[in-house]
Protein backbone atom coordinates (compact mmCIF):
# COMPACT_ATOMS: atom_id res chain seq x y z
CA UNK A 1 0.00 0.00 0.00
CA UNK A 2 1.53 3.39 -0.78
CA UNK A 3 1.48 6.52 1.58
CA UNK A 4 -1.53 7.91 -0.48
CA UNK A 5 -3.23 4.97 -0.05
CA UNK A 6 -2.47 4.62 3.62
CA UNK A 7 -3.12 8.58 4.11
CA UNK A 8 -6.43 8.53 2.61
CA UNK A 9 -7.55 5.25 4.51
CA UNK A 10 -6.78 6.14 8.11
CA UNK A 11 -8.64 9.42 7.43
CA UNK A 12 -11.77 8.25 6.40
CA UNK A 13 -11.36 5.25 8.97
CA UNK A 14 -11.74 7.58 11.81
CA UNK A 15 -14.16 9.98 10.50
CA UNK A 16 -17.61 8.94 11.80
CA UNK A 17 -16.55 7.88 14.66
CA UNK A 18 -14.90 10.92 16.00
CA UNK A 19 -17.84 13.17 14.53
CA UNK A 20 -19.64 10.68 16.78
CA UNK A 21 -17.63 11.71 19.88
CA UNK A 22 -18.04 15.28 18.48
CA UNK A 23 -21.88 15.32 18.93
CA UNK A 24 -21.81 14.07 21.97
CA UNK A 25 -19.77 16.80 23.30
CA UNK A 26 -21.98 19.69 21.67
CA UNK A 27 -24.89 18.10 23.08
CA UNK A 28 -26.11 16.10 19.58
CA UNK A 29 -27.03 13.10 21.03
CA UNK A 30 -29.02 10.36 20.00
CA UNK A 31 -31.54 8.61 21.85
CA UNK A 32 -30.45 5.47 22.59
CA UNK A 33 -33.15 2.20 23.60
CA UNK A 34 -32.49 -1.11 25.35
CA UNK A 35 -34.62 -2.81 22.72
CA UNK A 36 -35.96 -2.50 19.56
CA UNK A 37 -39.45 -3.09 20.89
CA UNK A 38 -38.99 0.21 22.54
CA UNK A 39 -37.70 1.98 19.63
CA UNK A 40 -41.04 1.62 17.79
CA UNK A 41 -42.86 2.30 20.09
CA UNK A 42 -41.44 5.65 20.51
CA UNK A 43 -40.30 5.91 16.94
CA UNK A 44 -43.04 9.12 16.50
CA UNK A 45 -41.41 10.82 19.35
CA UNK A 46 -40.57 14.15 17.46
CA UNK A 47 -38.52 15.89 19.77
CA UNK A 48 -34.75 14.93 21.78
CA UNK A 49 -34.21 15.48 25.04
CA UNK A 50 -30.98 15.39 26.29
CA UNK A 51 -28.82 16.29 29.86
CA UNK A 52 -25.55 17.28 28.09
CA UNK A 53 -23.12 15.92 31.27
CA UNK A 54 -20.40 15.25 28.50
CA UNK A 55 -19.68 18.84 27.95
CA UNK A 56 -19.17 19.55 31.47
CA UNK A 57 -16.57 16.74 31.77
CA UNK A 58 -14.55 17.99 28.74
CA UNK A 59 -15.27 21.43 30.01
CA UNK A 60 -14.37 20.85 33.55
CA UNK A 61 -10.43 20.03 32.75
CA UNK A 62 -10.35 21.90 29.32
CA UNK A 63 -10.30 24.96 32.15
CA UNK A 64 -7.74 24.16 33.75
CA UNK A 65 -5.25 23.71 30.81
CA UNK A 66 -4.78 27.28 30.12
CA UNK A 67 -1.57 28.47 28.80
CA UNK A 68 0.00 31.71 29.74
CA UNK A 69 3.32 32.26 28.88
CA UNK A 70 6.65 30.84 27.01
CA UNK A 71 10.11 31.45 28.16
CA UNK A 72 13.02 30.63 26.57
CA UNK A 73 15.50 30.15 28.20
CA UNK A 74 19.29 32.23 27.92
CA UNK A 75 18.13 33.53 24.73
CA UNK A 76 17.01 36.81 24.40
CA UNK A 77 16.60 36.71 20.67
CA UNK A 78 14.67 33.52 20.61
CA UNK A 79 12.56 34.90 23.49
CA UNK A 80 11.72 37.95 21.62
CA UNK A 81 11.13 35.89 18.33
CA UNK A 82 8.55 33.64 20.85
CA UNK A 83 7.14 36.54 22.22
CA UNK A 84 5.95 37.97 18.89
CA UNK A 85 4.47 34.49 17.62
CA UNK A 86 2.27 34.55 21.19
CA UNK A 87 0.92 37.15 20.13
CA UNK A 88 0.47 37.63 16.60
CA UNK A 89 -0.99 33.88 16.07
CA UNK A 90 -2.86 34.32 19.12
CA UNK A 91 -1.47 31.21 20.75
CA UNK A 92 -3.57 31.34 23.55
CA UNK A 93 -6.63 30.70 21.58
CA UNK A 94 -4.74 28.01 19.37
CA UNK A 95 -4.07 26.41 22.45
CA UNK A 96 -7.91 25.96 23.48
CA UNK A 97 -8.52 24.56 20.14
CA UNK A 98 -5.44 21.83 20.27
CA UNK A 99 -7.04 20.99 24.02
CA UNK A 100 -10.35 20.72 23.34
CA UNK A 101 -9.77 18.48 20.03
CA UNK A 102 -7.09 16.22 22.26
CA UNK A 103 -9.94 15.99 25.27
CA UNK A 104 -13.15 15.03 22.93
CA UNK A 105 -11.27 12.97 19.96
CA UNK A 106 -7.84 11.40 21.97
CA UNK A 107 -5.33 13.32 19.75
CA UNK A 108 -5.43 16.90 18.12
CA UNK A 109 -2.86 18.57 15.65
CA UNK A 110 -0.75 21.59 15.11
CA UNK A 111 1.01 22.82 11.85
CA UNK A 112 3.68 25.12 11.73
CA UNK A 113 5.08 26.46 8.08
CA UNK A 114 5.66 29.71 6.37
CA UNK A 115 2.93 31.72 4.88
CA UNK A 116 3.67 32.87 1.05
CA UNK A 117 5.47 36.16 3.04
CA UNK A 118 7.65 34.28 4.93
CA UNK A 119 5.36 34.26 8.14
CA UNK A 120 5.24 31.79 10.89
CA UNK A 121 2.16 30.49 11.20
CA UNK A 122 0.75 27.74 13.42
CA UNK A 123 -2.57 25.97 12.81
CA UNK A 124 -4.52 24.08 14.64
CA UNK A 125 -5.87 21.03 12.56
CA UNK A 126 -9.45 18.98 13.06
CA UNK A 127 -8.33 15.62 14.15
CA UNK A 128 -10.70 14.17 11.49
CA UNK A 129 -8.36 16.31 8.71
CA UNK A 130 -4.88 15.11 9.49
CA UNK A 131 -2.97 11.37 10.35
CA UNK A 132 0.62 11.48 11.25
CA UNK A 133 2.37 7.94 10.42
CA UNK A 134 5.28 6.77 12.66
CA UNK A 135 8.45 4.61 11.61
CA UNK A 136 7.57 0.99 12.49
CA UNK A 137 10.73 0.14 14.25
CA UNK A 138 10.50 3.76 16.06
CA UNK A 139 7.41 4.68 16.96
CA UNK A 140 9.00 8.12 18.46
CA UNK A 141 10.22 8.77 14.73
CA UNK A 142 7.83 10.18 12.55
CA UNK A 143 7.64 9.07 9.22
CA UNK A 144 5.25 11.76 7.49
CA UNK A 145 1.67 13.00 7.90
CA UNK A 146 -1.24 13.82 5.76
CA UNK A 147 -3.67 16.46 5.53
CA UNK A 148 -6.80 16.38 3.86
CA UNK A 149 -9.67 18.98 3.29
CA UNK A 150 -12.69 19.83 0.95
CA UNK A 151 -12.29 22.93 -1.82
CA UNK A 152 -14.82 25.14 -2.94
CA UNK A 153 -15.40 24.05 -6.15
CA UNK A 154 -15.87 20.06 -4.91
CA UNK A 155 -12.69 18.60 -4.85
CA UNK A 156 -10.87 17.36 -1.88
CA UNK A 157 -7.04 18.61 -1.53
CA UNK A 158 -4.42 16.35 -0.01
CA UNK A 159 -0.81 17.11 1.31
CA UNK A 160 1.64 14.48 2.40
CA UNK A 161 4.14 16.41 4.78
CA UNK A 162 7.75 14.52 4.69
CA UNK A 163 10.93 15.66 6.33
CA UNK A 164 12.65 17.02 3.07
CA UNK A 165 10.05 17.04 0.85
CA UNK A 166 5.95 18.34 0.65
CA UNK A 167 3.69 16.36 -2.23
CA UNK A 168 0.45 18.54 -2.76
CA UNK A 169 -2.51 15.76 -4.55
CA UNK A 170 -5.68 16.78 -5.70
CA UNK A 171 -8.80 15.16 -7.45
CA UNK A 172 -9.43 15.57 -10.35
CA UNK A 173 -13.43 16.43 -10.28
CA UNK A 174 -15.89 16.85 -7.70
CA UNK A 175 -16.48 13.91 -4.56
CA UNK A 176 -19.55 13.66 -3.44
CA UNK A 177 -19.80 11.15 -1.03
CA UNK A 178 -16.54 9.58 1.09
CA UNK A 179 -16.76 6.83 -0.57
CA UNK A 180 -15.46 7.96 -3.46
CA UNK A 181 -12.44 8.93 -2.57
CA UNK A 182 -9.87 6.80 -3.63
CA UNK A 183 -5.87 6.82 -4.34
CA UNK A 184 -7.04 6.70 -8.07
CA UNK A 185 -9.41 9.54 -7.97
CA UNK A 186 -6.19 11.95 -6.98
CA UNK A 187 -3.46 13.43 -8.83
CA UNK A 188 -0.34 15.06 -8.16
CA UNK A 189 -0.37 18.68 -8.57
CA UNK A 190 2.44 19.90 -7.05
CA UNK A 191 5.70 19.22 -4.72
CA UNK A 192 7.90 21.68 -2.83
CA UNK A 193 11.38 20.89 -0.77
CA UNK A 194 11.09 21.01 2.98
CA UNK A 195 14.55 22.66 3.94
CA UNK A 196 14.32 22.25 7.79
CA UNK A 197 14.46 18.66 7.95
CA UNK A 198 11.52 17.96 10.25
CA UNK A 199 8.34 17.22 9.53
CA UNK A 200 5.87 20.27 10.34
CA UNK A 201 3.04 18.41 11.53
CA UNK A 202 2.96 17.50 15.36
CA UNK A 203 0.54 15.09 16.89
CA UNK A 204 -0.77 15.98 20.90
CA UNK A 205 -2.09 13.14 23.19
CA UNK A 206 -3.13 11.91 26.54
CA UNK A 207 -2.41 8.41 26.37
CA UNK A 208 0.04 6.64 25.04
CA UNK A 209 -2.62 5.38 22.55
CA UNK A 210 -5.18 7.52 20.87
CA UNK A 211 -8.27 7.89 23.59
CA UNK A 212 -11.24 10.06 23.96
CA UNK A 213 -12.56 11.65 27.23
CA UNK A 214 -15.64 10.76 26.56
CA UNK A 215 -14.92 6.82 25.82
CA UNK A 216 -16.71 5.78 29.70
CA UNK A 217 -18.74 8.40 29.91
CA UNK A 218 -21.08 8.10 26.51
CA UNK A 219 -22.90 4.84 27.73
CA UNK A 220 -24.03 5.95 31.12
CA UNK A 221 -24.87 9.68 28.55
CA UNK A 222 -26.88 7.22 26.53
CA UNK A 223 -28.87 6.06 30.33
CA UNK A 224 -29.21 9.19 31.40
CA UNK A 225 -30.85 10.71 27.88
CA UNK A 226 -33.07 7.96 28.03
CA UNK A 227 -34.35 8.34 32.03
CA UNK A 228 -34.55 12.11 30.73
CA UNK A 229 -36.79 11.34 28.01
CA UNK A 230 -38.76 8.59 29.43
CA UNK A 231 -39.54 10.96 32.44
CA UNK A 232 -40.43 13.95 30.09
CA UNK A 233 -43.09 12.07 28.37
CA UNK A 234 -44.26 10.25 31.56
CA UNK A 235 -45.00 14.38 32.42
CA UNK A 236 -46.66 15.04 29.45
CA UNK A 237 -49.12 12.52 29.59
CA UNK A 238 -49.76 13.16 33.16
CA UNK A 239 -50.58 16.56 32.39
CA UNK A 240 -53.94 15.12 31.84
CA UNK A 241 -55.06 12.58 33.90
CA UNK A 242 -55.60 9.33 31.97
CA UNK A 243 -59.38 8.49 32.58
CA UNK A 244 -61.42 5.19 32.38
CA UNK A 245 -64.97 5.14 31.90
CA UNK A 246 -67.10 2.24 32.44
CA UNK A 247 -70.82 2.43 30.82
CA UNK A 248 -72.87 1.00 28.24
CA UNK A 249 -73.24 3.90 26.31
CA UNK A 250 -70.88 5.03 23.32
CA UNK A 251 -67.44 6.87 24.69
CA UNK A 252 -65.87 7.31 21.56
CA UNK A 253 -66.71 10.96 21.57
CA UNK A 254 -65.56 11.79 25.01
CA UNK A 255 -62.35 14.21 24.78
CA UNK A 256 -59.85 14.40 27.64
CA UNK A 257 -58.69 18.05 27.72
CA UNK A 258 -59.14 20.96 30.02
CA UNK A 259 -62.80 22.40 30.16
CA UNK A 260 -64.77 19.28 28.51
CA UNK A 261 -67.86 18.43 30.48
CA UNK A 262 -68.50 14.40 30.12
CA UNK A 263 -72.47 13.86 30.29
CA UNK A 264 -72.92 10.12 30.39
CA UNK A 265 -76.04 8.55 31.67
CA UNK A 266 -76.53 6.41 34.60
CA UNK A 267 -76.80 2.43 34.67
CA UNK A 268 -80.45 0.75 34.26
CA UNK A 269 -79.52 -0.64 37.41
CA UNK A 270 -78.82 -4.36 36.16
CA UNK A 271 -75.31 -5.40 35.93
CA UNK A 272 -72.40 -3.71 36.19
CA UNK A 273 -72.95 0.28 37.02
CA UNK A 274 -71.86 3.62 35.48
CA UNK A 275 -68.00 3.64 36.98
CA UNK A 276 -65.57 7.02 36.44
CA UNK A 277 -62.22 7.24 37.91
CA UNK A 278 -58.60 7.94 36.92
CA UNK A 279 -55.21 6.48 37.13
CA UNK A 280 -52.65 7.37 39.77
CA UNK A 281 -49.84 9.55 37.40
CA UNK A 282 -46.17 7.98 37.66
CA UNK A 283 -44.16 9.82 40.61
CA UNK A 284 -41.05 11.95 38.72
CA UNK A 285 -38.76 11.53 41.23
CA UNK A 286 -37.77 7.89 40.66
CA UNK A 287 -36.58 9.38 37.64
CA UNK A 288 -34.43 12.54 38.84
CA UNK A 289 -32.44 9.88 41.58
CA UNK A 290 -31.57 7.53 38.32
CA UNK A 291 -30.13 10.60 36.56
CA UNK A 292 -28.30 11.93 39.58
CA UNK A 293 -26.79 8.96 40.59
CA UNK A 294 -25.78 7.94 36.91
CA UNK A 295 -23.97 11.81 36.82
CA UNK A 296 -22.37 10.68 40.26
CA UNK A 297 -21.47 7.92 38.15
CA UNK A 298 -19.87 9.63 35.13
CA UNK A 299 -18.29 12.20 37.63
CA UNK A 300 -16.65 9.06 39.43
CA UNK A 301 -15.22 7.35 36.38
CA UNK A 302 -14.11 11.42 34.97
CA UNK A 303 -12.89 12.78 38.16
CA UNK A 304 -15.42 15.38 37.64
CA UNK A 305 -16.32 17.30 41.09
CA UNK A 306 -20.29 16.89 42.05
CA UNK A 307 -20.81 20.60 42.28
CA UNK A 308 -20.03 20.63 38.13
CA UNK A 309 -22.43 17.75 37.48
CA UNK A 310 -25.51 19.15 39.32
CA UNK A 311 -26.39 21.30 42.53
CA UNK A 312 -25.99 20.50 45.99
CA UNK A 313 -27.74 21.54 49.20
CA UNK A 314 -25.22 24.75 49.39
CA UNK A 315 -22.25 26.24 47.91
CA UNK A 316 -19.23 24.14 49.30
CA UNK A 317 -16.77 25.79 51.68
CA UNK A 318 -13.06 26.81 50.36
CA UNK A 319 -11.15 23.89 51.98
CA UNK A 320 -13.91 21.25 50.66
CA UNK A 321 -13.82 22.79 47.53
CA UNK A 322 -9.82 22.87 47.22
CA UNK A 323 -10.70 18.70 48.67
CA UNK A 324 -13.38 17.73 46.05
CA UNK A 325 -11.54 19.33 43.09
CA UNK A 326 -8.10 17.97 44.34
CA UNK A 327 -8.66 14.53 41.85
CA UNK A 328 -10.06 16.71 38.67
CA UNK A 329 -6.58 19.05 39.39
CA UNK A 330 -4.12 15.92 39.59
CA UNK A 331 -5.49 14.76 36.26
CA UNK A 332 -5.17 18.55 34.59
CA UNK A 333 -1.71 18.30 36.20
CA UNK A 334 -1.07 14.98 34.48
CA UNK A 335 -2.45 16.39 31.19
CA UNK A 336 -0.17 19.29 31.06
CA UNK A 337 3.05 17.38 31.63
CA UNK A 338 1.59 14.83 28.74
CA UNK A 339 1.40 17.71 26.37
CA UNK A 340 3.86 19.49 27.45
CA UNK A 341 6.75 17.82 25.00
CA UNK A 342 4.73 18.27 22.18
CA UNK A 343 4.29 21.88 22.62
CA UNK A 344 8.28 22.04 23.08
CA UNK A 345 8.57 20.23 19.75
CA UNK A 346 6.36 22.71 17.61
CA UNK A 347 7.65 25.78 19.47
CA UNK A 348 11.51 24.61 18.79
CA UNK A 349 10.73 23.87 15.05
CA UNK A 350 8.91 27.62 15.05
CA UNK A 351 11.79 29.47 16.08
CA UNK A 352 13.96 26.85 13.52
CA UNK A 353 11.58 28.55 10.70
CA UNK A 354 12.57 32.27 12.60
CA UNK A 355 15.96 31.55 12.37
CA UNK A 356 17.04 31.32 16.48
CA UNK A 357 17.46 27.34 16.99
CA UNK A 358 17.04 26.28 20.21
CA UNK A 359 16.35 23.08 22.26
CA UNK A 360 12.94 21.95 23.00
CA UNK A 361 14.84 21.80 26.83
CA UNK A 362 15.10 25.48 26.70
CA UNK A 363 11.31 26.15 26.50
CA UNK A 364 9.21 26.61 28.80
CA UNK A 365 5.64 26.92 29.27
CA UNK A 366 3.30 28.47 32.37
CA UNK A 367 -0.01 27.56 32.77
CA UNK A 368 -2.54 28.66 34.98
CA UNK A 369 -2.40 26.70 38.17
CA UNK A 370 -5.21 24.09 38.12
CA UNK A 371 -6.42 24.74 41.40
CA UNK A 372 -8.79 27.00 42.59
CA UNK A 373 -7.49 29.71 44.44
CA UNK A 374 -8.70 31.06 47.69
CA UNK A 375 -7.42 34.81 47.89
CA UNK A 376 -7.76 34.56 51.87
CA UNK A 377 -5.49 31.69 52.25
CA UNK A 378 -3.27 32.35 49.32
CA UNK A 379 -2.40 35.69 50.91
CA UNK A 380 -1.59 33.63 54.43
CA UNK A 381 0.46 31.18 52.66
CA UNK A 382 2.61 34.32 50.76
CA UNK A 383 2.98 36.18 54.13
CA UNK A 384 3.97 32.94 55.93
CA UNK A 385 6.64 32.00 52.87
CA UNK A 386 7.81 35.72 53.41
CA UNK A 387 8.09 35.40 57.03
CA UNK A 388 10.13 32.43 56.67
CA UNK A 389 12.20 34.55 54.44
CA UNK A 390 11.66 33.27 51.19
CA UNK A 391 11.97 35.69 48.42
CA UNK A 392 8.62 36.76 47.03
CA UNK A 393 9.86 36.11 43.26
CA UNK A 394 10.07 32.75 44.45
CA UNK A 395 5.91 32.68 45.71
CA UNK A 396 5.17 34.25 43.09
CA UNK A 397 6.47 31.70 40.91
CA UNK A 398 5.24 28.87 42.14
CA UNK A 399 1.33 30.17 42.31
CA UNK A 400 2.04 30.29 38.30
CA UNK A 401 2.96 33.80 37.54
CA UNK A 402 4.66 34.29 34.25
CA UNK A 403 8.30 36.00 33.92
CA UNK A 404 6.75 38.57 31.79
CA UNK A 405 4.24 39.38 34.96
CA UNK A 406 7.30 39.55 37.20
CA UNK A 407 9.01 41.96 34.55
CA UNK A 408 6.08 44.43 34.79
CA UNK A 409 5.17 43.83 38.49
CA UNK A 410 8.93 44.66 38.89
CA UNK A 411 8.71 47.74 35.85
CA UNK A 412 5.51 49.08 37.53
CA UNK A 413 7.50 48.60 41.26
CA UNK A 414 10.11 50.91 39.77
CA UNK A 415 8.12 53.56 38.41
CA UNK A 416 6.25 53.82 41.68
CA UNK A 417 9.43 54.35 43.69
CA UNK A 418 10.62 56.95 41.26
CA UNK A 419 6.83 58.83 41.48
CA UNK A 420 6.87 58.26 45.25
CA UNK A 421 10.66 59.80 44.80
CA UNK A 422 9.32 62.51 42.88
CA UNK A 423 6.39 63.34 45.16
CA UNK A 424 8.88 63.53 48.42
CA UNK A 425 11.21 65.91 46.44
CA UNK A 426 7.40 68.58 45.45
CA UNK A 427 7.09 68.41 49.08
CA UNK A 428 10.38 68.99 49.83
CA UNK A 429 10.75 71.78 48.30
CA UNK A 430 6.80 73.16 49.01
CA UNK A 431 7.62 72.86 52.79
CA UNK A 432 11.40 74.72 51.76
CA UNK A 433 9.36 77.89 50.29
CA UNK A 434 6.83 77.94 52.66
CA UNK A 435 9.63 78.29 55.30
CA UNK A 436 11.75 80.80 53.54
CA UNK A 437 8.12 82.56 53.28
CA UNK A 438 7.88 82.48 56.99
CA UNK A 439 11.00 84.08 58.02
CA UNK A 440 10.36 86.64 55.05
CA UNK A 441 7.13 88.11 56.60
CA UNK A 442 8.52 87.69 60.51
CA UNK A 443 11.34 90.32 58.76
CA UNK A 444 8.48 92.81 58.01
CA UNK A 445 6.75 92.90 60.80
CA UNK A 446 9.78 92.77 63.22
CA UNK A 447 10.64 96.94 64.27
CA UNK A 448 12.96 99.40 62.05
CA UNK A 449 16.44 99.03 62.55
CA UNK A 450 18.71 101.55 64.48
CA UNK A 451 19.32 104.56 61.84
CA UNK A 452 16.14 104.28 60.63
CA UNK A 453 13.77 105.30 63.28
CA UNK A 454 11.85 108.52 63.43
CA UNK A 455 14.31 110.10 66.01
CA UNK A 456 17.04 109.58 63.64
CA UNK A 457 15.75 111.39 61.11
CA UNK A 458 18.67 113.64 58.91
CA UNK A 459 18.64 117.55 60.00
Amino acid sequence: MTDLEMAISALLGKQSTYAALYNYYLGKQPLAYTSERLREVFRRLDTRFSENLCALVINSVGDKLTLKGITVKGRADAQAQIDGIFGSVNLELIAEDVHEGTLVTGESYLIVWKDDVGKVQGFYNDPRMCHLFYDAENPYLTRYAAKMYAMDDGKVSLILYYADHLEYYQTRSKISATSDLTAKRFELTDEKANPYKAVPVFQFKLHRDVRSELADVIPLQDAANKLLSDMLVVAEFGAFRQRWVISNTDTTKLRNAPNEIWSIPAGDGVGQQTQIGDLAPTDLLGYLNAIDKLATAIGVISRTPKHFLYGQGGDPSGEALIASEAPLNRKAADYISRLTPTWRQALSFALTLLGAPVEPSAITLQYERPETIQPLTQSIVRQNGITAGIPLVTLLKREGWSDTELAEMDAEKAAESAANRSMLALAMVKAQREFDQGQQDQQVQQPGQPGQGAGNAGI
